[in-house]
């Protein structure tokens, strides 16, 4: 969901797996966030009401365009959020399936991707995400290229205090439960396919193999 720090001039947004629901109760339990608009006005704007970015909660009218913050989130390193991302959907993604009122069924093309993970090993999933020809790919790019601060996952206390100004204590929330050495998921072509098309992820936030 995105927040509003009003005592540090922020709009947070909620960027998927990138540990943005620790981030969010964080803040809200700590330093008294909002919520900048619940699910009920979210659907009847039609945004999502966790994940939209500031962009689009402006274009649906939920937010100021002269709103005079700082829009804050969140990224992960690529190599570790596709592992994530894979084992999410096999793992939890897919007893949604079974729910015939879950998001799933709503969110165009979600189906099919969580079909192409339980279908595919790692390599063969990684490659059609990536797509070929390989192109530049960012995590979660309508997120960061709006953002004046982001905060790196694997980061998170350090990154707020270095480029927010202030202390928070973010204890781990909705881990999913998997093996946490993301390399050995890892092919040799695998591995290139994402220094390739996260390039300038890998350079700007530091990130490595």
């Amino acid at each position: 969901m995105a927040l509003v720090d009003r005592r540090g001039g922020l709009l947070v947004t909620a960027a998927p797996g990138t540990g943005s629901t620790a981030l969010g109760e964080a803040l809200v339990a700590q330093r008294g966030a909002t919520e900048v608009v619940g699910p009920e006005q979210a659907r009847e704007a039609g945004v999502d009401a966790k994940h939209a970015t500031v962009g689009q909660l402006v274009a649906a009218g939920v937010v100021d365009a002269g709103h005079g913050m700082r829009i804050v989130t969140t990224t992960r390193n690529p190599f570790d959020f596709y592992v994530a991302e894979h084992t999410r959907t096999r793992t939890r993604w897919v007893h949604e399936l079974r729910r015939p009122d879950s998001w799933v069924h709503e969110v165009p093309g979600a189906v099919d991707r969580i079909v192409d993970a339980v279908t595919l090993d790692f390599d063969a999933w990684l490659a059609q995400a990536i797509g070929d020809p390989v192109r530049p790919l960012r995590i979660n790019r309508g997120h960061v290229d709006e953002a004046d601060v982001v905060l790196r996952m694997e980061h998170l206390e350090t990154d707020i205090g270095d480029l927010l100004g202030f202390e928070l204590a973010v204890p781990p929330t909705n881990v999913t439960d998997r093996e946490r050495a993301y390399w050995r998921s890892y092919s040799a072509a695998s591995r290139r396919l994402v220094e390739t098309a996260h390039a300038d992820d890998l350079e700007r936030f530091d990130y490595a193999f």
